[in-house]
């Protein structure tokens, strides 16, 4: 008898930075190599219902963006550990928007074109059910904008 041995699964940092090199990839091709990137966690989610807000723009590491410029596209994601439902929104100015929800744990979207590319955007998360889990739990959160115009 054969044994049969199977293959472990992919670590989550792999899949990570596997995403971000598909993403740059996509950046130069969509539109242009003029982009800013933030990686942030929430502050803990503590109740059911509550929106938790993360504020993202340029950061000092980043390339700098001019007042001018507008933009080209977006990427958002977010991750967190655990059962619970969690709705996350990727806004822009404020938490009233205008923002689009994300489908599943990302979002590309060209809805925020032509706006200003130092933002700020906001990623809002909510519990809609803890499911297995409990109070507090964290979210961590990546926005990518790309940029033109000047």
């Amino acid at each position: 008898m054969r044994s049969v041995r199977r293959a472990g699964r992919v670590p989550r940092s792999a899949v990570m930075a596997a995403a971000m090199l598909i993403l740059a990839a996509a950046a130069a091709a969509w539109a242009g190599d003029r982009a800013w990137t933030r990686d942030q966690v929430s502050q803990g989610l503590q109740a059911q219902g509550r929106a938790v807000s993360v504020l993202y723009e340029p950061g000092p590491r980043g390339p700098a963006v001019p007042v001018s410029a507008r933009i080209a596209g977006v990427y958002a994601s977010r991750d967190y550990n655990g059962t619970a439902r969690v709705s996350t929104r990727l806004c822009w100015g404020s938490e009233q928007g205008p923002c689009v929800p994300l489908e599943g744990r990302s979002v590309e979207t060209r809805a925020f074109d032509g706006r200003a590319a130092s933002g700020p955007l906001l990623l809002v998360h909510r519990v809609e059910g803890w499911g297995n889990d409990h109070p507090p739990l964290f979210v961590r959160g990546t926005v990518t904008v790309w940029f033109g115009g000047e």
